[in-house]
């Protein structure tokens, strides 16, 4: 349960953050702000917002330092303002910077100018040097910039600094920095933007250090440890939302993670039997990853349903597009996307009765157009004109179709529910079967010509799936 107030927690904050930000950019918009500083130690300030970021760095494993030349020195600073300038800049940093990478906070005293300069510095994916002058105009995203953004931090971070008679500036390379200067002392403040306000305490009331207790009681009950689970394939960057839905999910379904760089490698390994989709992503969005996967052979089958904040009609129009078979906008309700998700599964296994019971009648010609009957009329042909040879087996069909024995494997199971070995041995006893019922065959010339090893290998496959011998079922005919 713990995790889950914690993550309604942060997500509240973010969500307060961005609403002040907008009035904020109103304010400053009618010239509306008025500056209230205060003597206040740098360093602690620092620290202070340095630790609400601590948590998300040991999750990532990102090198997180702050460090100063002169940990004493105070400054004049409006402390509400400079602590959104502070969230900005370290929440752009946390937002580009890989799993892995390095930010530090770097607060430089120059003993001889009355400046100091704080650095925030990160191994992100930096910013383009053709747009590196547009990065502090109000609803600025970048062109490598997939993550959802308001576009409004940066350009109300310019203002409050230049607010505090300071500047800020922005360099680009093997990540960005962004380098704050003020000055120290008061002589270039105002008396009336001048404040008393007491010393820095540590404000962090909420704990959420400890690992909680993750809450699955939305289950009435866990399902049978003998039978197989659904496997499901979360594609989302959104660490909370993708860690949230992997809680609730993973008693039910086996569960694979992926931040959307490796998603089509991971669909192409795992072969889920359903995947959600972001679409905001830091490689391909969401459109592209659902509709590659659609028009390939080794992923076509799995239904994917696409979450995402973006509710318009053409997002909407554009993931049916891609093949998506669902588009649900966030926030969601979880309890439809549950019942979406057995729903979708459902009526795949609707299918795979479909096919399983037309073993023989699916072809190419009138079909529906659709990839998988394409796939199945393929994989027939193949096993039909190889029939006679008893060596044909599992690696044959792969290769013809230019697919792995693995991928082949889980296609199969998916669509039809047995095994590709089953699948052949069961087309073998259907063809058999229709001699025995039309044709003037003996039983061994009929074994040896559906590629049966040998006429007792051939009984005893056929009375295991019709529970009676060849010999008997011709003579009731």
């Amino acid at each position: 349960m713990g995790n889950e107030i914690e993550l309604i927690h942060n997500n509240s904050n973010r969500l307060l953050r961005l609403i002040n930000q907008l009035l904020d950019f109103r304010k400053i918009e009618d010239r509306n702000f008025n500056l209230k500083a205060s003597k206040t130690n740098l360093y602690n300030f620092s620290k202070l917002i340095f630790q609400d970021f601590e948590r998300e760095a040991m999750k990532r494993n990102i090198d997180f330092k702050l460090t100063s030349n002169n940990e004493s020195l105070d400054i004049f600073i409006d402390r509400n303002l400079m602590d959104k300038v502070y969230f900005n800049l370290l929440s752009n940093a946390f937002k580009f910077t890989p799993d892995n990478g390095k930010i530090g906070v770097y607060i430089k005293d120059d003993e001889s100018a009355n400046i100091v300069k704080i650095h925030f510095k990160d191994t992100g994916i930096g910013i383009p040097s053709n747009e590196i002058d547009g990065v502090f105009q109000a609803f600025f995203k970048g062109s490598n910039n997939r993550k959802n953004s308001s576009g409004v931090g940066l350009h109300l971070s310019k203002e409050f600094v230049e607010m505090h008679k300071g500047n800020i500036e922005v360099e680009s390379l093997h990540g960005t920095e962004f380098i704050v200067s003020l000055y120290k002392g008061q002589a270039h403040l105002d008396e009336s933007e001048i404040i008393s306000e007491q010393d820095l305490v540590d404000s962090n009331i909420i704990d959420f250090s400890s690992d909680q207790l993750i809450d699955d009681n939305y289950l009435i009950q866990a399902p049978s440890k003998n039978k197989e689970k659904y496997s499901v394939l979360i594609i989302e960057d959104n660490k909370d939302l993708s860690l949230f839905l992997k809680n609730k999910l993973q008693l039910e379904y086996d569960i694979h993670l992926s931040e959307g760089t490796d998603a089509i490698e991971k669909a192409f390994e795992t072969i889920p039997d359903i995947i959600l989709c972001d679409i905001n992503l830091p490689d391909k969005d969401g459109f592209e990853i659902c509709e590659i996967l659609k028009k390939d052979l080794r992923t076509s089958h799995i239904p994917t349903v696409i979450l995402t904040a973006l509710g318009n009609k053409e997002s909407y129009i554009k993931g049916l597009q891609s093949g998506a078979d669902l588009y649900l906008t966030k926030p969601f309700s979880y309890s439809i996307l549950i019942q979406s998700i057995k729903s979708l599964l459902y009526n795949r296994e609707k299918l795979r009765y479909y096919f399983t019971s037309n073993i023989h009648k699916i072809e190419e010609i009138n079909s529906f157009g659709d990839i998988e009957q394409k796939f199945i009329s393929q994989l027939n042909t193949l096993i039909n004109d190889n029939l006679g040879n008893s060596d044909y087996s599992v690696e044959n069909p792969a290769e013809n179709l230019t697919i792995s024995r693995v991928q082949l494997y889980r296609k199969v199971k998916a669509i039809m529910g047995i095994s590709i070995s089953d699948y052949i041995g069961n087309i073998r006893l259907e063809k058999a079967k229709t001699m025995l019922e039309n044709g003037s065959l003996t039983v061994s010339e009929i074994a040896y010509s559906n590629g049966f090893s040998s006429p007792n290998y051939f009984s005893t496959a056929f009375k295991n799936k019709y529970g009676i011998s060849p010999a008997a079922f011709r003579k009731s005919v």
